[in-house]
C-alpha cells in the first residue's frame, strides 16, 4: 500500500483541485442558467399564444352568429317574395291590408337583419385582421425561440465539454489526497460558498479574513500537520510565495 504523501504536497494537490473545482461551479452556474434565456421568449409566446386562441374562438362565434344571421335573411326574404305573389292575387280590401302589413313587416325586418350583417361583417373583418397580426408574431416568436434553443443547445455543449475536460483533469489531484481530507475538504467547501481551502497569510485567514492564533498560524507554516481556520472551518495552507525556506 502506497504511503500517504507529506500533508504540505496533499495541501498543494488540494490547492489545484480547488481552483479546478471553483472553475468547475462557475461553469456549471453558466450551464443551469441557459434555461432561464428562454423563459422570457416562452412567456411572451404563451400570452400571444392564448390571446391568439381566445381570437380564435371570438372569430369563431361571431361567424357562426353571421352564418345564422344570414340564414334569416334568406328564409325572410322568401317570405317576403311568397308575401307579395299573395298581393296580386288579393280578392278583398281586408286580404290587402293583411297582405301589405305583412310586408311591411317583412321589409322592416329584413332592415334590421341587413344592420346586424354589415355590422357583424364589420366587427370579424376587425378580428381576423387581429388574428392574422397575433398568429405573425406569434410565428416570428417561434421562429426566435427556436434559433435560441439552437444556440442555447450550441453552448450547452460547450459547457458540458469544458466541465468533462476540469473533471478529467481533477482526477489527476484526489489520487495523491487522502480521503479522511478530501471529505472534510468536500464537506466544508459545501458550507463555505464553494471554498474548502484558503490561503492564510500574515496571521490572516483569507477565507474569512479573520486572524488566526499565533500558534496555530506557526504550524500551518510548518506545514507537516493539516489545520482549519477557528473561524470558518476552511483548510488553512501557506501559498508557495509565502512559504519559509527548507532550513529555516
Amino acid at each position: 500500500m502506497n504511503q500517504p504523501l507529506p500533508i504540505v504536497e496533499q495541501l498543494k494537490n488540494l490547492e489545484h483541485l480547488q481552483e479546478l473545482d471553483l472553475k468547475i461551479d462557475s461553469l456549471k452556474k453558466g450551464q443551469n442558467s441557459l434555461p432561464a434565456s428562454l423563459k422570457a421568449l416562452d412567456d411572451s409566446l404563451n400570452k400571444i399564444q392564448t390571446t391568439l386562441d381566445t381570437k380564435k374562438n371570438q372569430l369563431n362565434e361571431m361567424e357562426k352568429v353571421q352564418r345564422q344571421t344570414q340564414a334569416a335573411i334568406d328564409s325572410n326574404q322568401d317570405r317576403l317574395t311568397r308575401s307579395n305573389s299573395k298581393l296580386e292575387v288579393v280578392q278583398n280590401a281586408q286580404e290587402f291590408q293583411a297582405a301589405t302589413k305583412e310586408i311591411d313587416q317583412l321589409k322592416k325586418l329584413n332592415g334590421s337583419l341587413d344592420d346586424q350583417i354589415k355590422k357583424a361583417n364589420s366587427e370579424i373583418e376587425s378580428v381576423r385582421k387581429e388574428v392574422t397580426t397575433l398568429d405573425e408574431q406569434c410565428q416570428k416568436l417561434k421562429a426566435e425561440r427556436d434559433a435560441q434553443a439552437t444556440v442555447l443547445l450550441g453552448k450547452d455543449h460547450q459547457f458540458k465539454t469544458s466541465i468533462d475536460s476540469l473533471l478529467s483533469e481533477r482526477q489527476r489531484y484526489t489520487p495523491n489526497i487522502e480521503q479522511r481530507i478530501l471529505a472534510l475538504y468536500d464537506r466544508v467547501r459545501a458550507a463555505r460558498a464553494g471554498l474548502g481551502i484558503v490561503p492564510a497569510v500574515g496571521g490572516r485567514c483569507k477565507g474569512c479574513n479573520m486572524m488566526v492564533p499565533p500558534q496555530l498560524y506557526n504550524e500551518v507554516q510548518k506545514g507537516t500537520s493539516m489545520h482549519s481556520c477557528p473561524s470558518c472551518h476552511r483548510i488553512l495552507y501557506i501559498p508557495t510565495s509565502q512559504a519559509a525556506p527548507q532550513g529555516t
